[in-house]
């Protein structure tokens, strides 16, 4: 099968070289998509041959970057598609336990969750908080049992790949939406438990205001989809073709 593993990055010059190393030493295929960044992670993916998409403008979040990364996995006809986020969190070692789900055609969008075996880092205490809110609630619209629903450790297969490149033409902003978007489509949901590690270098997008407004945005999502939920055509075993 072809996977691909889509880098996300917008100002992760400094563990960008970490995550490429891991990466490679692994044997994987992938794709850094720039967010376009303000430091030299465009010059960095050049100078060291290493593929690229740049957005001409920031989309003002990492969510920003789903909508390239599916469509670009589509035009290359890939089996499997992976988030790998670009600030060093993501380990490449880990990355066959969500692969695999997918390749074995058990589920069509897997999480890797950092919650099911404890291990590693956790995230912050009040972004756990909100995490287990928004689990609970995707748990009972989904009715599949879910523990880390934020998490950015993703793989999806060819109908997901296909749905958003092909049918769902708008905007992605939040991870719920994303997960019951692909839910209400048909897809198979699995969680795998992962580890992951803390940020070495720079800040996290999720700063104060961010930790603010993230539940009530979630929130905001969770309804907007529940209101889509009719519109969505179900997947019915082949791909969305929008020709």
């Amino acid at each position: 099968m072809k996977v691909l593993i889509a880098v996300i990055a917008y100002n992760e010059r400094k563990n960008l070289e970490s995550v490429v190393k891991d990466l490679r030493e692994h044997g994987y295929e992938f794709v850094v998509v720039d967010n376009c960044s303000t430091d030299d992670t465009a010059e960095y993916c050049r100078n060291n041959g290493i593929n690229f998409l740049k957005h001409p403008v920031n989309t003002g979040s990492s969510f920003g970057t789903v909508m390239t990364y599916f469509n670009y996995a589509r035009k290359l006809d890939c089996d499997v598609l992976c988030q790998f986020d670009g600030d060093g969190q993501h380990i490449a070692g880990e990355l066959y336990k969500i692969i695999q789900p997918v390749e074995k055609g058990e589920a069509d969008y897997v999480i890797g969750s950092r919650f099911l075996e404890g291990k590693g880092f956790q995230s912050y205490p009040l972004r756990r908080l909100a995490i287990k809110i928004f689990a609970a609630i995707d748990s009972v619209v989904t009715g599949k049992r879910l523990t880390d629903v934020t998490s950015g450790f993703r793989a999806y297969g060819r109908n997901v790949i296909s749905f958003f490149a092909d049918y769902y033409k708008h905007e992605i902003i939040d991870t719920n939406q994303l997960l019951l978007l692909s839910h209400f489509s048909g897809a198979r949901l699995a969680e795998v438990p992962v580890e992951m590690r803390g940020r070495v270098h720079g800040r996290s997008e999720f700063r104060f205001l961010n930790a603010l407004l993230f539940p009530v945005k979630g929130m905001m999502n969770i309804f907007g989809c529940l209101l889509q939920k009719k519109q969505i055509v179900k997947y019915k075993g082949e791909l969305w073709d929008s020709k």
